[in-house]
């Protein structure tokens, strides 16, 4: 198994454990939710002893060849897949703006759509996201986004296999493609320019 520490200057420190069973253990006693609540994340090797100031690390990403954990998203959200920038933008339409589907053009309780998420964290680094939601009532389509992007932590699966959690306590921005129909009553009014929004949306 791999563990891959992204600190918010850009870092990226990689450690490894080829012991299936302490692999294993490592594995069972994550939880996504509660990676970076402590003050330090602490890896020790046969060799050295790593800590890193959890409020400086920005992701931890877990790579192995057995089954990883199966954290639970919110209610209605079904599953999130990180995308590259090239991907993201062309399903998601960024690179056709006349393609772009309309925030205010809502799809009926029950419904499976895509929403594509661009996250923007502490020190510039950018993750592209695509989230596979069950559109519920209009009054709950904000919330259930917002919530997933409010926790301490999200986690999702990496292009290349493998989990990431991402430490949303670093989050500097999130826009969502298309967002969702209900708009937040302290929501300024105004069209996003680089990401397209000119065109109507």
């Amino acid at each position: 198994m791999k563990i891959l520490i992204h600190t918010q200057g850009g870092s990226v420190e990689t450690f490894f454990q080829d012991n299936p069973d302490l692999a294993a253990r490592i594995l069972k006693e994550i939880q996504s939710t509660r990676v970076f609540t402590g003050d330090t994340i602490t890896i020790a090797g046969d060799y050295s002893l790593t800590t890193f100031a959890a409020s400086r690390v920005n992701r931890v990403d877990l790579i192995a060849e057995e089954d990883l954990p199966v954290w639970k998203y919110p209610p209605d959200i079904l599953d999130v897949v990180e995308l590259c920038e090239d991907e993201f933008r062309e399903r998601s339409h960024l690179n056709d703006p006349q393609r772009l589907e309309r925030r205010r053009r809502s799809k009926e309780p029950g419904e499976f759509a895509r929403v594509f998420v661009e996250v923007e964290m502490a020190g510039g680094a950018r993750i592209f996201l695509a989230a596979k939601i069950r559109v519920g009532l209009p009054v709950e389509r904000l919330q259930r986004l917002r919530t997933l992007f409010s926790a301490a932590a999200v986690h999702f699966h990496m292009r290349e296999g493998g989990t990431a959690i991402l430490n949303l306590k670093n989050l500097v921005r999130v826009t969502f493609y298309p967002g969702p129909d209900v708009t937040p009553i302290n929501a300024w009014p105004a069209h996003h320019l680089s990401g397209g929004d000119g065109a109507g949306a």
